[in-house]
């Protein structure tokens, strides 16, 4: 320990409130300030020299002392924190700058917002379903309404960099609500443990839009309800499940049982009912989700499995914060001041680690990827037949071949979620001509990126096969001469 170390005792029995700024023994009750009847008490560490400790705790955050110099440890983390919000500043301007932002979910919202900007700047409203998407069925708003709604709104004036601002400003969004809903994290090393959370970095970087504007409303709604505004807390809580209802239902349900056992015995029930209301009121979001084409496109245990894995990952945006002020406030020992260092540096550390099997070398990558001009050259060809159905295969591309097509004038066969697109092997031509015979599908572009990225697919050398075979139950494929560097295909069935 740091000499001059001093920690808060707490009596036997106190209540902690791990969301409240954390004891300090330098502060006394004023008059405008007064103490608790029932102090939380906690163990903290405070390098500057203090007074003796008293029984309650100031309300609000609480302001270093100008008069005391501070400790090599709080400047170490002001330089940290420094730094390291410059790295996110950097990161920001680097989206941005992207004439369009390509990494694995970024697209998917990019194809729906210039679809809906397209609707609502021509008159025509917002429809029900997009018709460019899974053969005009899949819906508008499977969730992301609210930032997709308004990044439209931006559209006209920013092109797709209206998507990549709205990704921004959610991610600006979830670390202010952070901040804002654990004041005692907003300073130092303990701040900069907040901005090098793993699965924080991972959002902006994998374009995960939806995802980052409900975490914004997720924390928003945990920090109205701690300040006592239970309305605004369940109207929170219900933006944060529309946006994104198949991950941010099941890391709410989690944040509860997470947080009752912290909550007075006298708003417990309240917090449970407040919750149930909100989930109530989401449940026309819930209907959505279920309606999208994927659903059907997939089995339930692929479904269950993403569902795990996505909402698995994103749980800890918002439990590490948690975990953290739990730390700062528990009181069985002395927490030593280099605490938060240990845990920025791991964090950091577990970006390697992570680097692959996550995506992050693609999302990296991100800050300065270009369009492919291969799949430029065909969406600007004769190649794209306006209301046709085209199965696109591409890789190393973010989905950009989908995305040109569609915004060409082809219609694609599947969603954006990776669930539908089938980029696995087919048991048999048979197998295959059923399936492009059940997506309708007339035209298969393959590019030779596809076959680089996908080993697993056979997809290529069964058109290939099927070519050669002439009819394959019931479905003719041809190639259709003189393509650029991708193989177009024409598919007909009732051969």
């Amino acid at each position: 320990m740091v000499p001059g170390d001093r920690t808060h005792v707490a009596a036997p029995g106190d209540r902690i409130d791990p969301m409240s700024e954390p004891d300090r023994p330098d502060t006394v009750p004023t008059a405008t300030e007064p103490a608790d009847p029932a102090p939380t008490a906690t163990t903290t560490i405070d390098a500057a020299p203090s007074r003796e400790p008293t029984a309650g705790p100031t309300a609000g955050p609480i302001e270093p002392d100008p008069s005391v110099e501070p400790s090599w440890w709080e400047r170490s983390g002001r330089v940290a924190l420094a730094v390291v919000g410059t790295a996110w500043v950097v990161v920001g301007l680097l989206i941005l700058a992207r004439p369009v932002f390509i990494t694995h979910d970024s697209l998917s919202n990019n194809v729906h917002v210039w679809w809906i900007a397209d609707q609502l700047w021509s008159g025509s409203g917002v429809p029900l379903r997009i018709d460019v998407l899974a053969n005009g069925e899949a819906l508008t708003f499977p969730y992301a309404s609210i930032p997709w709604l308004t990044s439209a709104l931006a559209w006209p004036l920013l092109g797709d960099r209206a998507v990549s601002l709205w990704l921004v400003l959610g991610f600006a969004g979830t670390v202010a609500a952070t901040f804002w809903t654990f004041p005692s994290l907003r300073r130092g090393w303990w701040a900069v443990a907040v901005l090098t959370n793993p699965a924080l970095v991972i959002s902006p970087l994998l374009g995960q839009l939806p995802f980052l504007w409900s975490t914004t409303f997720t924390l928003l709604a945990m920090g109205c309800w701690h300040r006592g505004r239970r309305l605004l807390a369940v109207v929170m809580a219900v933006a944060a499940q529309v946006t994104h209802p198949a991950v941010t239902m099941p890391i709410l349900a989690v944040v509860v049982l997470v947080w009752l056992p912290f909550e007075r015995r006298d708003r417990r029930w309240p917090l449970l009912g407040c919750w149930m209301l909100s989930v109530v009121a989401s449940l026309p979001a819930v209907w959505a989700v279920f309606q999208s084409p994927v659903v059907a496109q997939t089995t339930l245990l692929t479904q269950v499995a993403a569902l795990f894995q996505t909402a698995g990952m994103r749980l800890l945006v918002v439990l590490v914060p948690l975990v953290l002020v739990g730390i700062q406030h528990q009181r069985r020992v002395r927490i030593p001041l280099w605490t938060p260092v240990v845990l920025s540096v791991l964090f950091v550390a577990l970006q390697w680690p992570m680097y692959r099997p996550f995506g992050m070398d693609f999302g990296w990558g991100a800050l300065r990827r270009e369009p492919m001009a291969d799949i430029d050259a065909f969406a600007a060809s004769d190649g794209v037949v306006d209301g046709d159905t085209y199965r696109v295969l591409s890789g190393f591309d973010g989905k950009y071949g989908l995305y040109a097509t569609a915004r060409a004038g082809g219609v694609l066969d599947a969603e954006f979620f990776p669930e539908g697109l089938h980029r696995g092997p087919f048991a048999s031509p048979r197998d295959y001509a059923a399936f492009l015979r059940e997506r309708r599908v007339d035209h298969v572009v393959e590019f030779p990126s596809y076959g680089q990225r996908y080993r697993r697919s056979n997809e290529p050398s069964l058109l290939r096969e099927m070519v050669a075979a002439g009819c394959v139950d019931g479905v003719a494929v041809s190639q259709v001469p003189g393509s650029g560097p991708w193989s177009l295909y024409d598919v007909r069935s009732g051969c």
